[in-house]
């Protein structure tokens, strides 16, 4: 079920926005940034005859790119960015051009292709030139590199040449450049090295680096983790580049990809990650977006000393010393340009290591053996087999079909991936529209030095399993009717190399919930290893372990390099086994380790200390920074003795002391089947008896079917082992709606938790809901199984009567008790009374009075929900207003109206305040103001 949810999450947008290489400002507003759809293509570039007798075309110069697509995921390997016709089986329509030949002549065009499975020779393409349709096939050489292939001599006059490129096949053909010569005799050449000096030559593009400037920190890859690191050193102070070899900022959860921003919320309640990628989430969610590239580019284009490089691929790394990096140099995926970017401090973000590859960093690649650090999760022996990623996009992963209205018969390539037959599949199949996390290939396929391959196996896996679902799976009938519409060719990759640090996270620092002395973040998502024989591994199932953790924290020494004095890194390559890296590798998690990259890099530059420095001399400053900023580190508090606030007085309008969970607060969510035992966990709160329940059920029958509900108690939270009723009750949901059913138990509950279980019902189904009291999680399977299996952070739909009301502490003095979040029960925030109507107060009387320029305040956004989805959450602080007063009157400092951010900083000349007050106007629609924090500096501007 868990991982059901993660692929939901995945369904993303295909590439939608223009791109253009280099540094790119900010101009579009976010609203409309959707409108209209544009095509990722390279600005394009006239062909000349910079060599006389040579004309250079690369294909991704074509004016038409029909329907091929631009592919630069592996100009690292192969040379430049090419054209793919990514299809389903049908040719897809031709890319054309035209160029201006310079001298009439005879000409040989050399066409560089690759056929991607030797044997099959899948990916087929002609070339026509001036309508004049070659004889050579491309794309069917008796190899699997890439290699000129010669179309044959042309008598050209000058003037408009045009080329064109048919596809033949509709799977995935791939053309990288034509070159026209009139010396008959050239031979283009093969070797990689050779060959970029020679499109260097031949093409007019310079060979040597640009230079693009000194910079204090350089962030190359803009990942979640990447992004978070380049935002966090910009704000404290720090020149920053962000080199991003894509046309848009986020990674895997980016819009080309569409990995959901995952984290501890998927099995802890309260734990989604804070900071800047909740402040990206919020944009995301406001401005409708289905991603997280528009809410990187907001943040990141709001701060003046942060430049942004999109389409660079960094491909080598300049030393001061073995153990200084002084520059790294990158190629522009599109133009092929290279550039140099000099800098203090570097972060690796790139989730493959290669910032750290290039200047030496140890490193590891596979997985370590049970002995080598007592995980009794690893393999016996260490081997270099990695986790498979997916390929992604255009709103799936692995394919997308669509209903055809008829029944329509499917015959798959003959080099489509043979998949293991029904009987020992070992995966559930919950949907035919598009694909799983599972889809993917073995361990053994190098994902690191040869992706595209790696790619290449994910495509074929995509056919396979198309085949399977048509043709073997028992409830093919449910796929008669589709037919495949679209196959991914980006590859969201999951694991390749690591980076060492000071300290390698292991699989015994997650389950036992270690608290490091260094510790910067947190994690809590499971120990999700995939199995290494992927989709391949039939009855044996998608993982290799899966086990749930607590909440643990993650250390600082695990994002620097052991031998490279200014590397720091952030992201899937942080220093981790391969174990570990189950758990850490998700983006929400890894967005925080990548503010705290950040952050520690401006320290760093701050106090002239190396980031080992930092963590031995100065880890509480680098703590409370973090803290400031909104990360959360559990077990720690704000400390900071700048903060004016944490001395004052707070006093409030009003406050309360119990939490009332109504009907009128359930935002219900998707529905589950009641095919098999499904329960949920409230806290019974004050009341010892309960009248009735209400469950959200909804019916598919025509008539009338009775559920029976199962009453029984627990003494902690998640604990659904009792197999004692305290009650049954039983009601009717009607025919063919969604309505409220009401359940009359009267009975009396002693335990602090109640939790309620419906047996199977065929034709029923139970809804979600958002957001529910403390502590409540949901649970399924339990009596058809051993045990019943727990999933925190979701809930079904359910109310009680008397209504569950929970004691708790809202006191005004919350807001600078140093903690910004729900922990456990308690609260630590204050939260007016909601009887009372808004506006609603909360005073802070300084001591004495001080010098006042900036205040940061810490609203509600419901961090128990495990994904940013709603535009406005009810519970977050709207309208409000700030004040000070000066001795003798209240002086307004800001006035703010639609917020929708959890954190905002007010910033203003300085005054010379006696007392702050916050006056809340209007929420998202909840009748309390709550606040978490109040913070107050005079900070140097």
């Amino acid at each position: 079920m868990l991982f059901r949810h993660w692929v939901w999450c995945l369904l993303v947008l295909g590439l939608c926005a223009t791109s253009v290489a280099g540094e790119v400002q900010g101009e579009k507003n976010p609203a409309d940034v959707w409108s209209p759809y544009t095509l990722f293509r390279k600005p394009p570039r006239p062909a000349t005859m910079v060599v006389p007798g040579f004309l250079w075309v690369e294909a991704e110069d074509f004016a038409d790119y029909g329907d091929w697509r631009l592919d630069t995921q592996f100009v690292q390997q192969m040379g430049s960015a090419y054209l793919i016709a990514a299809g389903v089986g049908q040719p897809i329509g031709d890319a054309a051009t035209e160029v201006q030949l310079a001298r009439t002549g005879r000409y040989r065009v050399w066409v560089r292709a690759k056929n991607w499975i030797r044997d099959h020779a899948p990916g087929r393409f002609g070339v026509s030139v001036n309508g004049v349709r070659s004889s050579q096939v491309f794309g069917a050489a008796d190899t699997e590199a890439w290699i000129w292939e010669s179309a044959g001599e042309f008598d050209l006059v000058s003037g408009a040449v045009k080329l064109t490129l048919h596809d033949l096949t509709g799977y995935f053909g791939r053309c990288d450049a034509l070159l026209l010569t009139s010396d008959l005799a050239y031979v283009p050449p093969a070797d990689l090295k050779r060959l970029q000096q020679e499109r260097s030559r031949l093409s007019g593009v310079p060979w040597e680096p640009a230079a693009e400037g000194e910079f204090d920190v350089v962030v190359v890859g803009a990942g979640a983790a990447g992004c978070c690191a380049a935002i966090a050193s910009a704000r404290l102070g720090a020149r920053t580049a962000l080199i991003q070899n894509r046309p848009v900022l986020g990674g895997n959860a980016s819009d080309e990809l569409g990995v959901g921003i995952c984290g501890a919320s998927v099995s802890h309640p309260n734990a989604r990650e804070s900071g800047i990628m909740e402040e990206v989430g919020r944009h995301k969610a406001y401005f409708q977006q289905q991603r997280m590239s528009e809410g990187f580019r907001m943040v990141a284009e709001e701060e003046p000393l942060l430049r942004i490089f999109y389409n660079r691929h960094v491909i080598a790394a300049t030393m001061h010393d073995p153990q200084r990096i002084a520059a790294v140099t990158a190629v522009d995926t599109l133009s092929g340009q290279q550039s140099e970017f000099r800098g203090r401090m570097f972060i690796d973000g790139t989730g493959d290591g290669w910032v750290g590859y290039y200047a030496g960093a140890q490193y590891r690649l596979g997985r370590e053996s049970r002995e080598e650090f007592g995980e009794d999760l690893a393999p016996p022996q260490t081997d270099a087999i990695t986790m498979s990623g997916c390929i992604m996009g255009n709103y799936t992963v692995s394919f997308r079909a669509r209903p055809a209205g008829r029944p329509v018969p499917y015959t798959p390539p003959p080099w489509a991936a043979k998949l293991p037959p029904a009987e020992q599949f070992g995966r559930r199949i919950d949907h035919v529209s598009w694909g799983n996390w599972w889809l993917e290939h073995a361990g053994d396929i190098d994902d690191l030095w040869d992706p595209e391959q790696a790619r290449d196996e994910l495509i074929k896996i995509s056919f396979g399993y198309w085949d399977f679902i048509k043709n073997c799976w028992p409830e093919r009938e449910q796929a008669s009717d589709h037919v495949l519409a679209f196959v991914p060719y980006m590859n969201a990759k999951r694991e390749t190399r690591r980076l060492e640090g000071d300290y390698l996270f292991k699989q015994q620092d997650a389950q036992n919930g270690t608290v490091f002395p260094d510790r910067i973040s947190y994690g809590g998502w499971p120990l999700d290893v995939h199995h290494e024989r992927g989709i391949f591994s039939g009855a044996e199932g998608p993982f290799h372990c899966n086990p749930h953790v607590p909440i643990y924290t993650i250390p600082y020494r695990i994002l620097y390099s052991v031998n490279i004095e200014n590397l720091l890194f952030a992201g899937r390559h942080v220093s981790t086994t391969h174990i570990g890296l189950g758990s850490l590798r998700v983006q929400g998690t890894l967005s925080t380790l990548g503010q705290a990259a950040g952050t520690a890099a401006a320290l760093c530059l701050r106090s002239g200390q190396t980031p080992r420095e930092l963590g031995q001399k100065q880890i509480g400053q680098l703590q409370q920074t973090l803290l400031k900023h909104d990360q959360y580190i559990p077990e720690l508090q704000n400390e900071d003795p700048d903060d004016l606030a944490r001395a004052a007085k707070v006093t409030a309008s009003s406050t309360t002391s119990v939490e009332t969970f109504t009907r009128d607060q359930v935002r219900h969510r998707e529905a589950h089947p009641l095919n098999m035992p499904r329960a949920v966990m409230l806290p019974r709160g004050v009341h010892e008896r309960l009248q009735s329940i209400f469950l959200l059920l909804a019916s598919e029958r025509t008539e009338p079917v009775e559920v029976t509900v199962h009453v029984r108690e627990a003494a902690e939270p998640g604990d659904f082992s009792s197999r004692q009723d305290l009650t049954t009750a039983s009601a009717q949901a009607a025919p063919g709606r969604l309505a409220w059913v009401r359940f009359p138990i009267d009975c009396a509950v002693q335990q602090p938790y109640v939790w309620f279980w419906l047996p199977k019902t065929e034709g029923v189904s139970w809804r979600l809901m958002q957001a529910a009291p403390p502590a409540s999680c949901r649970a399924y399977g339990g009596d058809a199984r051993p045990e019943w299996t727990v999933v925190r952070g979701q809930h079904y739909a359910c109310v009680t009567d008397p209504p569950t009301a929970i004691a708790c502490d809202y006191r005004p003095e919350n807001v600078i008790n140093g903690v910004a979040r729900i922990v456990g029960t308690t609260t630590n925030m204050w939260a007016s009374d909601p009887a009372q109507s808004l506006p609603q107060w909360i005073e802070l009387a300084l001591p004495q009075p001080a010098q006042v320029n900036t205040v940061y305040l810490t609203f509600d956004t419901d961090m128990n929900t495990r994904f940013h989805a709603e535009p406005l959450v009810p519970q977050c602080v709207k309208d409000y207003r700030l004040e000070y007063h000066d001795g003798g009157q209240w002086r307004e400092l800001a006035k703010v109206a639609d917020n929708y951010q959890r954190r905002r900083v007010h910033r203003f000349p300085a005054v010379e305040a006696h007392r702050l007050r916050v006056t809340v106007e209007a929420t998202g629609g909840a009748k309390s103001a709550r606040i978490f924090e109040i913070r107050a500096y005079h900070e140097a501007q």
